[in-house]
This record gives C-alpha cells, sequence and structure tokens, in this order.
C-alpha cells in the first residue's frame, strides 16, 4: 500500500519536481508556451539583442518558447520586441562579462558587433569583432555550450563594402569561394569564421554556424525599395553586393534553425534572400557587370547569384520575404516576458 501511494505521488508531481529542480540549478525555466512542445525552456544568450537585427532574433526565439537573454552594452528601445529577453549589461569584449551571460545557456547567437566599415577606425572595427567572437566560442567551449550561431557578412568574401568591385572565379556565388577581403572589416568577418573552424577542430562537441547575412532589411527598408529605389542600375555599389540582401524575419528564422538542426563541426551560410534589388534578369546583369566570369549555373529570372542551397539543405531554411512582393515581414508576435533575474554565480 505505502510503495503504490509513493509511486502514485511521484506520478502526480513529476513535472513539479523537476521543474523546481531546473529552477534550482539555473539553468532551465518551465515554460506553458503552446508553440515549443518541450517541458523544459531552453536559454539562449542573444548577443546585440538591442540592435536591429537583434530584435527580429529574440521576438522569434521567445515566439517559439525560448527564454532568451539580451547580451548588449545598451538596454533595447520603448516598445522593442527585443523587451520579451532579459537584458543582461554586457561588454563583449570582456571575457568576464560573455562567461558569466553564458553560463547555463544551451545556445548563443552572436550579432554584437561595430556592423559597417565606415562607423569607426579601422583597427578599432577589427579588434572588437574579433576578441568578441573570441570570447563568445571561448565561454562557448569553457561552458559545454553545443550550439553557436555567428553573425557573419557577404564582407568575408571581400564584397559589399570593398574598396573596387571583387571579380569572383564563378557564379553562382557558393560558400567554397575564396575570399577576396581587403578593408578590416571584411578582414574581421572572414578572421572570425576561421577562428570559428579552430574551435570546431579542437572540439567534439561544439556546432558553429556563420551567417553570412547581407544588408538586413526590414519592411520600411524593403517598401522604400519598392516605390523609390534603384532598381536598375547593375555597376557601383550594387554590382559590389551582387544586387544582394536578406530580411531580418527570414534571417532570425535562420538563426534558430541553426540553433535546432544538428550537423558537424563549424558551418558557413549564406542568408539572402532569393531575389535580387534589381528589375533586370540576373543573367542580364550579370553579362553586363562579369562578362568574363563562368557561370556554372543558370541564375533564373530574379534569383540571387549568392547561393543559398546549402542553407536549404543543412538549416531546412527557405527565405520568404521579398520587396517585389511586399512579404516582408515585422518582428514576430510575442507575448512572452523577460525571465525573473537570476544570480549568475562565479564558478559552475
Amino acid at each position: 500500500m505505502y510503495d503504490q501511494r509513493f509511486a502514485t505521488f511521484i506520478s502526480e508531481n513529476l513535472l513539479n519536481i523537476i521543474n523546481e529542480y531546473a529552477k534550482h540549478i539555473g539553468i532551465f525555466n518551465h515554460t506553458k508556451s503552446t508553440k515549443k512542445e518541450s517541458i523544459l525552456t531552453e536559454k539562449v544568450v542573444v548577443t546585440g539583442g538591442s540592435g536591429r537585427a537583434g530584435e527580429f532574433i529574440i521576438a522569434d526565439l521567445a515566439s517559439q518558447g525560448y527564454e532568451v537573454y539580451n547580451a548588449d552594452l545598451f538596454k533595447p528601445r520603448v516598445g522593442s520586441k527585443a523587451e520579451a529577453a532579459k537584458w543582461w549589461r554586457t561588454d563583449i569584449t570582456d571575457l568576464s562579462d560573455v562567461m558569466n551571460v553564458m553560463r547555463g545557456a544551451s545556445a548563443v547567437i552572436h550579432m554584437a558587433a561595430i556592423p559597417a566599415p565606415n562607423s569607426d577606425p579601422e583597427h578599432r572595427i577589427f579588434s572588437i569583432n574579433t576578441i568578441s567572437t573570441w570570447n563568445i566560442l571561448e565561454s562557448a567551449e569553457s561552458h559545454n555550450i553545443r550550439k553557436v550561431v555567428l553573425a557573419s557578412s557577404i564582407n568575408a568574401l571581400g564584397a559589399g563594402w570593398g574598396s573596387k568591385k571583387v571579380s569572383p572565379e564563378y557564379f553562382p556565388i557558393d560558400e567554397k569561394h575564396p575570399t577576396r577581403a581587403e578593408d578590416a572589416y571584411s578582414q574581421s568577418k572572414w578572421v572570425g569564421e576561421q577562428v570559428a573552424d579552430a574551435f570546431a577542430r579542437r572540439s567534439n562537441n561544439i556546432q558553429i554556424a556563420s551567417m553570412r547575412f547581407h544588408g538586413l532589411w526590414d519592411k520600411n527598408t524593403a517598401l522604400e525599395h519598392k516605390n523609390s529605389g534603384d532598381k536598375l542600375t547593375t555597376s557601383g555599389r550594387n554590382a559590389m553586393g551582387f544586387w544582394s540582401w536578406s530580411g531580418r524575419h527570414d534571417s532570425a528564422r535562420a538563426c534558430r534553425l541553426a540553433i535546432e538542426k544538428t550537423f558537424v563541426g563549424h558551418q558557413v551560410f549564406f542568408i539572402n534572400s532569393k531575389d535580387t534589388t534589381l528589375e533586370i534578369p540576373t543573367m542580364d546583369a550579370l553579362a553586363v557587370e562579369y562578362p568574363n566570369v563562368p557561370v556554372l549555373e543558370n541564375v533564373n529570372e530574379f534569383n540571387s547569384p549568392l547561393s543559398i542551397k546549402k542553407a536549404e539543405n543543412l538549416l531546412g531554411w527557405v527565405p520568404v520575404e521579398s520587396w517585389r512582393h511586399s512579404t516582408v515581414k515585422e518582428p514576430e508576435h510575442t507575448e512572452n516576458k523577460p525571465s525573473p533575474y537570476k544570480v549568475q554565480w562565479n564558478s559552475d
């Protein structure tokens, strides 16, 4: 009789026991989310979550039931969907800060960086962007965090912001194409990918995705381009970026898929929209601007000459946003509130 009563008690209270223990060790919190079918919610750290792309990533994760921490020097603006995350003031160039916020996490999405080559001196851009990436990977390794997503860029190729137009070896360009990086921002993105390779070589437990974003448009940017943007000029800055762009909502979903899917080691992905910014067929634009570059596979209609097949195959990611069809989205809706403050202990 005693054994039967004890078994009944355990079966009726097992969920509460698990949740109380999880809260005690500070790794997970129970959630009643209807979107994520899991007893325990995973803690995901998003660095730079107060920024333009971070808001979309936090909103997407929170809508799926993740417990999200925003590691940023600055609070998100009032009304931002990034308020769904617990803000944790973090200097990403300070290893102890990064170690502290990442303790207890199951994944990290690293977006914090100097995001453009013309905003700071080159030595500062290179220093901050590279040391922050090293800090993230070192902390992930130290805390046995298996899933890491890094914000890389088309600039890792040397394209986009360089001082001159990059002449690629072939089209469509894939992740195997060698770099032509010259400026400090492009160098920092390319070096970040090399650092990720090194961490993946020395650890069998880490999975790293470097996401080569391009422009990160929101709904207003797409609408402005559709109404008054330059859609006919194939040369200059447009050609340097291969007339490509990324939607923030699509990019946020790609980041989440990169922590939900399983793959081996460090993988680089082009994350950009299927269509270009032009109203000129891509093959025609390539013939004008890159007449001597071999086209190994026909690029249909207005499709980007940057291949996203790898992201489609490994992540199951297919972009749906298009300025052409007015399908660029706002951040995902979420009613999640930040998790209560939890002490981050100084030792594991």
